[in-house]
């Protein structure tokens, strides 16, 4: 049985965690999402429902239905990266000096694109993440942990691999650069 003491007492203790400059509803959507999804587990405890971390490791085929998730949504992008025959077009803007320059600028479905295509890639950086912690728990083993990382990343380099073939890799480095997340976990 696991004590109270490793249970946090509610959302609004969460939220107070995180800091209260944080929109308190969305904080509050967002441990309803990772309730629903398996990754918190939440009890009654004298009247008041609780969250903690959910460490258990991943079934076989749970993950193996992550995966079917990811290769799904990677169709979506490699169809996408078929059918755009751009994702840029160009531009002369007149800086302050008066002088003409040719930058670049996405398209609306180009930057739809790179916008799933950057959620994904942090979905699995994170199930990756998860699976390193459950490592080091001694949740799952570390063959286990390897193989199912090495896929996640093979995953990723073939839409990676995609979309710096076809398109423009200045723009795309931009892009990411311009746009990734800092993932921070406290373990």
């Amino acid at each position: 049985m696991v004590s109270s003491v490793d249970w946090c007492e509610s959302k609004t203790a969460i939220w107070r965690g995180i800091g209260i400059r944080f929109n308190k509803k969305d904080i509050f959507d967002r441990i309803d999402y990772l309730e629903d999804k398996g990754f918190l587990k939440s009890r009654i405890f004298k009247g008041r429902k609780q969250y903690k971390r959910n460490d258990d490791g991943d079934s076989k085929s749970k993950f193996l239905g992550i995966m079917k998730l990811f290769e799904d949504n990677q169709k979506y992008e490699l169809n996408e990266i078929e059918r755009l025959p751009t994702i840029s077009y160009g531009i002369y803007i007149v800086n302050e000096s008066g002088y003409e320059q040719w930058e670049t600028e996405l398209t609306n479905d180009g930057k739809e694109l790179l916008d799933h295509i950057q959620s994904e890639v942090d979905r699995a950086y994170m199930v990756m993440v998860r699976m390193n912690y459950q490592k080091q728990l001694d949740v799952i083993l570390f063959d286990i942990a390897d193989e199912r990382t090495k896929l996640l990343q093979q995953h990723i380099d073939k839409i990676m691999t995609a979309l710096t073939s076809k398109y423009d890799n200045k723009l795309i480095k931009e892009y990411f650069q311009n746009h990734e997340k800092r993932l921070e976990f406290k373990i």
